[in-house]
């Protein structure tokens, strides 16, 4: 074999060696970028996009009814507001972008998008379209009156039992297109006005 010859060869050995690792590098590269795409993804979901701004305000019926119990007292509407979380990116608050839901001690249901009525959006502080952005602030207002009781699972006897009464927990949980969920869980003290803030 000349000397030639094994130039030839040594060079043939050496393009191949390079390319081989610059595929292997490449595929390094690849896998590391999807890794911190994945890991960013995973961040922004595990974080809340919304949060509420300050209390929540309740409304209670039958609370100046003369020999009323604690346990006649209805929650019948709340009311709160909600801003953007830092570094998040403007949520879609639109019927069809958002899901909303009731969990209280006897039942559940979906309260956004049923009747239209239920759960209403509206622009407390910035412009007047449906996204919540940095620096606004949005109110919302459920009024539970308006839920019919074949919304909830299980149907119960009657409009008391769907309610929620003192002592007893709600939770009000709002789910964004993307993010985690926004969750107001509370429980409701004694109750002696019509309306209270419960933090």
């Amino acid at each position: 074999m000349t000397g030639l010859e094994t130039a030839i060869i040594l060079v043939a050995f050496v393009i191949t060696a390079a390319a081989f690792a610059f595929v292997i590098l490449n595929m390094g590269f690849l896998t590391a970028e999807k890794a911190q795409s994945v890991i960013s993804a995973g961040i922004s979901e595990a974080s809340s996009s919304m949060l509420i701004d300050s209390g929540l305000v309740a409304f209670f019926s039958n609370t100046t009814t003369p020999g009323a119990q604690q346990a006649d007292i209805c929650l019948t509407k709340v009311i709160f507001y909600m801003k953007l979380s830092q570094g998040h990116e403007p949520v879609d608050c639109d019927d069809n972008r958002l899901v909303a839901t009731l969990t209280n001690d006897v039942c559940h249901g979906e309260i956004y998008n049923i009747n239209g009525t239920v759960m209403t959006i509206s622009t407390a502080n910035g412009d007047t379209d449906t996204l919540l952005e940095t620096g606004e602030k949005f109110k919302v207002e459920i009024d539970f009156t308006e839920l019919l009781l074949t919304d909830v699972e299980p149907i119960p006897a009657n409009r008391p039992n769907m309610y929620t009464h003192p002592y007893e927990n709600f939770r009000i949980e709002i789910r964004p297109s993307q993010g985690a969920v926004m969750t107001i869980e509370r429980q409701i003290p004694a109750v002696y006005t019509p309306v209270m803030v419960i933090e």
